[in-house]
């Protein structure tokens, strides 16, 4: 559903970001490449959640394909199975795209980034619409040129595609971190050093829970395992987490 929180509808309304190069019917608005290297990409904080698009196993990777570079990762689904935003942000095109992406949603997020949601059967989101990361926006298909049902899921910055598994861990569904400097995004390789902020545990550590978390994905964020994390917090691995619910996460 859309957010009709004043709050929301003013970032969203007011930010350069939400105005600048903003084309509902265009798919590659923006008109140069240009980007500091040095910028720090947060993806999600104490207010804006994450969410994996659909938690299937991934078929294609990105980069290099004989003549062609594959531009986003392909994850294997069924016609009609639910696909949800990544993260937090503002619905720029949803609509039939005759490039090659069948039905297609494009997601620009507060921290610049777009995502994109290529060959859905069904759209379930308007363009200028807000949605919330883990919000249903579409159903799974194979529209456009595809050889069968996938979701073809890209990441952007200024139009720059992005390998997604620089932010995602696409086998456990999480977040690699919280953050990232763009330079190396864009290099499409893992940084040489850590990410920023990477969180390590301190005595009596609080973590508070955000859309998309589980326990399994807390546990790995914080390196320690979901037994210990239920053993702090008189827990069970089938407990049902709250958003906003505290959780011990240090001894």
């Amino acid at each position: 559903k859309e957010v009709t929180s004043p709050l929301y509808h003013s970032f969203y309304d007011t930010s350069i970001i939400y105005t600048e190069h903003w084309n509902t019917n265009m798919t590659f608005p923006y008109p140069k490449d240009e980007y500091n290297e040095n910028h720090i990409i947060t993806f999600t904080d104490s207010i804006q959640g994450y969410a994996y698009p659909i938690e299937k196993e991934m078929t294609s990777k990105f980069g290099r394909r004989r003549r062609s570079f594959h531009k986003g990762i392909d994850i294997k689904l069924k016609v009609r199975d639910t696909i949800v935003a990544a993260f937090d942000g503002k619905v720029r095109y949803a609509r039939y795209n005759s490039g090659g992406f069948g039905n297609l949603v494009i997601i620009r997020h507060p921290n610049g980034l777009e995502t994109f949601y290529a060959h859905l059967s069904k759209i379930k989101v308007k363009p200028n619409q807000i949605v919330k990361a883990g919000e249903v926006i579409g159903l799974g298909g194979s529209t456009g040129r595809s050889s069968g049902p996938h979701l073809h899921f890209e990441v952007r910055y200024k139009d720059i595609p992005i390998n997604p598994e620089n932010i995602f861990d696409t086998k456990n569904y999480c977040l690699l971190n919280e953050s990232a400097l763009l330079g190396e995004l864009i290099l499409n390789k893992r940084p040489s050093v850590p990410y920023l902020n990477t969180p390590s545990p301190i005595a009596g550590e609080f973590y508070s829970i955000r859309p998309g978390d589980t326990l399994y994905k807390i546990a790995k964020r914080y390196g320690t395992t979901v037994e210990e994390l239920c053993a702090l917090n008189g827990l069970s691995k089938n407990s049902i987490l709250q958003i906003g619910q505290k959780i011990k996460v240090g001894k």
